[in-house]
């Protein structure tokens, strides 16, 4: 029986809505990440999310808040190879990378934690993960 391979709940997805400017500070964390796979060849997406409250009073303007930004890598069959978000106190890139077991067994994601001023080691681990899994 061959294994589906799934990404994470909704829920595991969105996280805790974040402040607008918090939100566009970790967007550019992750371009950055995105600029040098995009150099290596490897697929990815900045994925960008808003989160919607309704105010009981209208005229009271509520503040602009989005889910954490997500940087997802695809491997070419479309398996998703890696995960980085932005760790929410330390500013670090959080990278999950997907393990593979024997005849394509999911196995629980290994997590790096890369400083924040290093983008192009992040990159470097997603691109050998994505090669690893290809």
């Amino acid at each position: 029986m061959a294994v589906t391979h799934t990404t994470a709940s909704a829920e595991d997805l969105l996280g805790e809505p974040i402040r607008e400017a918090e939100a566009a500070a970790q967007n550019a964390a992750l371009d950055r990440v995105l600029e040098h796979l995009t150099a290596e060849g490897v697929n990815a997406q900045l994925i960008k999310r808003l989160a919607v409250e309704c105010e009981a009073e209208p005229y009271q303007p509520a503040d602009k808040l989005r889910y954490p930004p997500q940087l997802i890598v695809y491997a070419n069959a479309g398996w998703r190879v890696a995960t980085v978000t932005i760790g929410v106190r330390s500013g670090a890139y959080m990278v999950e990378l997907a393990r593979g077991g024997p005849d394509n067994e999911l196995r629980a994601d290994r997590v790096e934690v890369v400083p924040a001023e290093q983008p192009g080691r992040v990159a470097l681990l997603v691109a050998q993960n994505a090669g690893a899994l290809a």
